[in-house]
């Protein structure tokens, strides 16, 4: 049980170190600075996906499967975004 609240709090603790880089990245007023930003931001996720990846894992975290609406959405928003 320890670490399955060890885990919990790390993932908690990627989660609002990701928050706090992407507000900073937004707030930089040179390309050189987002660009680390960003890349420290990328690490965060990465991370994140680590810890995540092991919760599941060990079934200490059960992600909802994404309904087709929703994959729906994110796809169109995509799609919107990033041409």
């Amino acid at each position: 049980m320890e670490e399955q609240m060890i885990l919990s709090d790390l993932l908690a603790t990627q989660n609002l170190l990701a928050q706090h880089c992407g507000l900073l990245a937004q707030g930089c007023t040179t390309a050189g600075l987002r660009d680390l930003v960003w890349g420290m931001l990328d690490e965060q996720y990465l991370i994140q996906g680590e810890l995540t990846d092991e919760m599941v894992k060990r079934k200490w975290l059960c992600p909802a499967a994404a309904s087709q609406d929703m994959t729906a959405r994110v796809l169109r928003y995509l799609e919107k975004n990033t041409n």
